[in-house]
């Protein structure tokens, strides 16, 4: 059930143009009515839209080392010619994997859609309307989730026209065996539609504390989950007031926890926020690979495509005894350097991690160090992650310029989310240079047309009111 749903459907989605339909065989009809036919049904729909969000091409790793090859934090060591392009800044519009990234996403889009559209229609008597609610509202966190995704892959961000600039369509409806396609919206409605389903969803998701199990506790959308996507989307838009807001909402949510120290990423943890939940039978590992393939050598099970670059090393290097560098290993003196956050190379069974509550501690100290500068709330947020990597505690007089404090804080923010598939997207949202030495040095943002991916030729030689992107 989890994954045969809508596959077709997933397939064909976006790939005819607006004025054309296409006539599908009554028997797709069927698998709507059997997979909302009671309760039961309808749960396992919901979590077969989990379940397709685990796939590769989802946040099973490829979006996330998309990001990292485009960014500073990384060196591309690998084979894959598709995935080799995009580090090189040197990507066509037939790109396998960009293809199949773009199809995998709006699958999930598509199904969350049925689930929203057709359980509040489930005839049972045992569904009630408070689970009905909170059913549809988990859908939307993950429509709102995955549309997040795609416009910061295929939009150019915000603070280049206001989001102006064409991000990607906006679909609303489920696969229903008679499909119109729209073009490419906004990315400023994009964002709007995220929030829209976010804050729609807000009061029927349950707290993580009413999950109970730690693997729903942390792996189902909640409240805190949302509050926590909506704060990262208002810092993306520059909005710090929002961004601060609802970020110190999740930090004082008791749910959530900063952890003792970093050993919290091969389990559940009352760190995090949201994570794919993985395991070595049932995870979005596929012949390309999954996180751990990626990010560990082959003598821990992995391909070594994505070490340390010169670079990040060199940012940890500043200040010595950095306990963050130690989640990191090699082969051997002279051998590239890996992180251990995801050290399953073998089963790729590590969760993938969406958010953490460390990530509400750093936007809400740098969105209150844009409003106002250096000050002793954002010093405090900083100082307890400090303390944790084992590195001094800053004080006001360390900082000659608010701009020093929020340029620390974001090397921070660096230091602290690497190999999480934030770093590009921070470089983006300050206009800074993605790269600075090596392939696509001085490639910048806003505005490049190399810093966002191409939409798939494949989508767009079947609807040709999908326009591409400047570049392609």
């Amino acid at each position: 059930m989890k994954k045969l749903l809508y596959i077709l459907a997933a397939g064909l989605i976006l790939t005819a143009s607006c004025e054309n339909r296409l006539d599908i065989n009554p028997e797709q009809d069927l698998a709507t009515d059997l997979a909302f036919a009671n309760k039961d049904n309808a749960f396992a729909s919901l979590m077969g839209v989990y379940s397709l969000s685990q796939q590769y091409e989802v946040f099973g790793a490829l979006p996330q080392i998309i990001a990292d090859f485009q960014a500073d934090n990384v060196l591309f060591s690998g084979t894959f010619p598709t995935l080799r392009d995009i580090d090189e800044f040197d990507v066509v519009a037939d790109n396998s994997s960009i293809q199949d990234l773009w199809a995998e996403n709006f699958r999930v889009i598509v199904a969350a859609n049925a689930v929203i559209k057709y359980v509040p229609l489930v005839e049972d008597d045992a569904f009630t309307d408070a689970e009905r609610a909170q059913y549809v509202a988990e859908a939307k966190f993950l429509r709102a989730l995955v549309n997040f995704q795609l416009v910061n892959l295929f939009g150019q961000p915000y603070n280049l026209d206001n989001g102006a600039s064409l991000g990607i369509p906006i679909v609303l409806e489920p696969y229903e065996g008679e499909i119109t396609y729209p073009t490419r919206a906004t990315v400023n409605e994009v964002h709007q539609q995220i929030f829209t389903d976010l804050q729609e969803a807000l009061p029927d998701l349950l707290t993580a504390g009413e999950f109970g199990a730690a693997e729903m506790a942390r792996g189902r959308a909640t409240q805190g989950a949302a509050r926590a996507l909506m704060a990262r989307l208002h810092l993306y838009r520059g909005e710090y007031g929002e961004a601060a807001d609802l970020a110190g909402d999740v930090i004082d949510d008791a749910d959530y926890v900063l952890a003792a120290n970093h050993n919290f990423y091969d389990a559940n943890s009352p760190e995090d926020v949201f994570t794919i939940q993985n395991s070595a039978t049932d995870n979005g590992s596929t012949s390309s690979g999954g996180w751990a393939s990626y990010y560990n050598s082959s003598t821990y099970g992995g391909r070594g495509d994505c070490p340390f670059s010169p670079d990040l090393i060199a940012a940890f290097e500043e200040e010595p005894g950095d306990a963050r560098f130690a989640l990191s290993r090699s082969d051997g003196a002279g051998e590239p350097l890996f992180t251990t956050k995801f050290p399953d190379g073998t089963t790729n069974a590590d969760n993938a991690p969406i958010i953490r509550v460390t990530e509400m501690y750093l936007t809400r100290a740098e969105a209150l160090a844009e409003l106002d500068g250096v000050n002793a709330e954002s010093l405090d947020l900083m100082n307890e992650l400090r303390e944790r990597a084992n590195l001094s505690t800053w004080d006001a007089a360390d900082f000659a310029t608010d701009e020093a404090f929020i340029e620390a804080i974001l090397n921070e923010r660096r230091k602290e989310l690497c190999f999480e598939g934030h770093r590009r997207m921070d470089l983006l949202r300050k206009g800074k240079s993605l790269r600075t030495s090596g392939n696509g040095a001085g490639i910048s943002a806003p505005g490049d047309p190399y810093i966002i991916l191409p939409i798939p030729q494949r989508a767009r030689d079947v609807n040709p009111g999908l326009d591409q992107n400047d570049g392609y």
